[in-house]
């Protein structure tokens, strides 16, 4: 696998098609981001925990007020959750397609996104179990977690690109695919760490008008180039 070549491709691709990359690139991860967790501060107030606990009444209220923040965040975290499996999953398959097709300069359309809708119930439930699988690797320890997200890496583009593959043999053809192949990956994502360093530099902001979308065409590559097709022509620039 050419890592060089690769990440040319995928600098060529983000840069012929820039600004609809950025854009659904952006909406494909506020689609994903669901219902967000809730955090609070004291600010300037600070609280006397001393006089707070001699004096009951306003224990009671403090007690209160930190039931409904931990009610609130808990409420947050579980509506989040479903929202990531319910409706985040499936975008998730939908980018996958909408990378792959980048990558070759190919047209996609912000419709393409809601393509992992179909069909809804195996995308979603196979994209839960790549999540379970990688959360049980790292569960073990952080080494196998690495391994089987790698083994695993390939499962939404493979649901993009075929849906007639149930998704037990997405996570099967995957795992198989990848043996020899996980190092080259892995490679790949560590030639990145420049620009990782460079984003966090920016607070993120590079990470939204290039590197998150370079890094995401370069893995969609990967997999190209593991699984090759014919090319389309490319839709001519606006």
């Amino acid at each position: 696998m050419n890592r060089k070549q690769i990440k040319q491709n995928a600098k060529e691709a983000l840069r012929f098609r820039y600004w609809p990359i950025i854009g659904i690139e952006l909406i494909a991860g506020a689609l994903m981001g669901g219902a967000g967790g809730f955090s609070g501060g004291a600010g300037g107030n600070s609280i006397n925990f001393k006089e707070t606990a001699n004096d009951p009444e306003t224990a009671k209220v403090f007690a209160g007020i930190l039931a409904v923040i931990a009610g609130v965040t808990l409420i947050a975290s579980i509506v989040g959750l479903l929202y990531s499996f319910l409706f985040g999953n499936a975008i998730k398959v939908g980018i996958s397609g909408i990378r792959l097709r980048a990558y070759r300069k190919e047209p996609f359309r912000v419709v393409d996104l809601f393509s992992g809708l179909k069909p809804y119930k195996k995308n979603i439930g196979t994209m839960a179990l790549q999540t379970l699988f990688i959360l049980l690797g790292f569960m073990c320890f952080f080494v196998p977690g690495i391994i089987v997200a790698l083994g695993l890496y390939e499962v939404p583009y493979m649901l993009a690109e075929n849906r007639e593959l149930s998704g037990m043999e997405a996570i099967r053809k995957s795992w198989e695919n990848m043996k020899g192949h996980k190092g080259e990956l892995f490679v790949l994502e560590l030639s990145f760490i420049g620009w990782i360093l460079l984003t966090i530099l920016t607070c993120g902001v590079l990470a939204i008008f290039y590197t998150g979308p370079y890094m995401a065409l370069a893995e969609a590559g990967f997999y190209r180039e593991m699984h090759p097709v014919e090319a389309q022509e490319p839709a001519p620039e606006a």
